[in-house]
């Protein structure tokens, strides 16, 4: 299975970008997210983020997975193991959308279009309003 993914838009002059590595398996009793980050910080003027650091972003992968989690009716067991951005081009929400359509694509889960198109939106939201500092709630498409 593929585990590795990459969102990058540019949308009204503003980009949005992220990269993430996940593996996703089935669970027979609960959902599990299991945060294995490595990155080794600044590099190549990208952040591959590590053990420490970054938890705005982290916070806003763990934030879209936990959402995508509550869509489907299994349980599964998800591995972070690389999450990378750019300080000009990456915010929590980004990350959050990018691990949405990451576990939707790895486990079959389809989103309907409207919800796309609603997650879309507000993900295009997130460079307005310093709304870029904060954490992204995808059940309410609100910010935190």
């Amino acid at each position: 299975m593929e585990n590795e993914y990459q969102f990058l838009k540019v949308k009204n002059g503003k980009f949005y970008f992220a990269f993430i590595n996940l593996e996703i398996e089935i669970s027979d009793f609960k959902n599990e997210i299991i945060e294995n980050f490595s990155g080794v910080g600044y590099s190549n003027h990208s952040i591959d983020v590590g053990e420490n650091g970054a938890d705005n972003w982290k916070l806003g992968l763990r934030r879209g997975l936990e959402f995508a989690l509550s869509l489907s009716d299994n349980f599964y067991k998800i591995t972070v193991n690389k999450l990378e951005g750019k300080i000009t081009d990456t915010n929590p929400t980004i990350i959050g959308f990018t691990g949405i359509l990451a576990f939707c694509k790895q486990s079959n889960n389809n989103l309907s279009e409207q919800l796309l198109m609603q997650l879309e939106s507000f993900v295009y939201s997130s460079w307005d309003d310093k709304n870029f500092e904060k954490i992204p709630n995808f059940k309410n498409l609100n910010f935190d």
